[in-house]
């Protein structure tokens, strides 16, 4: 499996704390299949996090470097969660996209705005725009998000919302896009152990539910070509 937005860069937002706790994340995930994980700490001008691009890549590379000692098969990048703020196009530009690709994750939870408006925004620039988990952004409702759809966002679900977790609205949200194919790829989300193993529930969860090649599709296909993407 490929897990695109993760919170296992610790000390920087409110995903792990430590480096014994990205580390364990690490190893949990290794344990249930994830093959591939991008790193996505919050990019943010509401929240007090940690923004610094050499912490960052300063971390990045210890996490790379016991990857590579415990020999754990886990191909490991680094990106940005990015909340939406009347400057997420300088933020665009600055390169806080997923790894090096054209590919930026966007949480619009942070306050209403025109999210077709920003979509579009970003398009002209040449950048792609992922929904962080639409089903948990309230301003969004089901209709919008297939209007969205066709205005060529890419909508990433949490996987725990697919396995009975969190907020009601968000679990019936997510299932019914799932439902009706509207989901382009399932990510974990994770600020800790429990959520990456929602990953696997979930993937057994869709299988069920839409057969094996639409859960290969969301959980590894789809988000293994975003991130090998190259930025032109």
């Amino acid at each position: 499996m490929v897990d695109l937005h993760t919170h296992i860069l610790y000390g920087v937002d409110d995903g792990a704390q430590t480096i014994e706790e990205a580390f364990s994340m690490l190893e949990i995930a290794a344990s249930i299949g994830i093959h591939t994980i991008c790193l996505t700490p919050h990019v943010s001008s509401y929240r007090k996090y940690v923004k610094s691009s050499d912490l960052w890549s300063d971390r990045y590379h210890i996490l790379k470097d016991y990857i590579n000692k415990r020999e754990l098969n886990i191909e490991l990048y680094l990106g940005s969660e990015v909340d939406e703020d009347d400057h997420i196009l300088d933020k665009a530009k600055e390169g806080f996209t997923l790894g090096d690709t054209p590919y930026i994750l966007v949480d619009f939870m942070m306050r209403k705005t025109d999210v077709s408006e920003v979509i579009y925004a970003l398009n002209v620039l040449g950048f792609k725009v992922i929904v962080a988990h639409p089903e948990r952004v309230e301003q969004l409702e089901y209709e919008d998000l297939v209007q969205l759809k066709k205005e060529g966002a890419i909508l990433q679900v949490s996987s725990s919302h697919l396995v009975g977790l969190g907020k009601s609205r968000a679990q019936k949200i997510a299932k019914k896009l799932l439902k009706n194919d509207l989901i382009d790829l399932i990510s974990s989300d994770a600020h800790d152990i429990n959520d990456i193993l929602t990953m696997k529930q979930a993937y057994q969860f869709v299988q069920k539910k839409k057969g094996i090649e639409t859960a290969n599709k969301l959980f590894i296909d789809h988000p293994l070509k975003i991130i090998k993407a190259v930025r032109k």
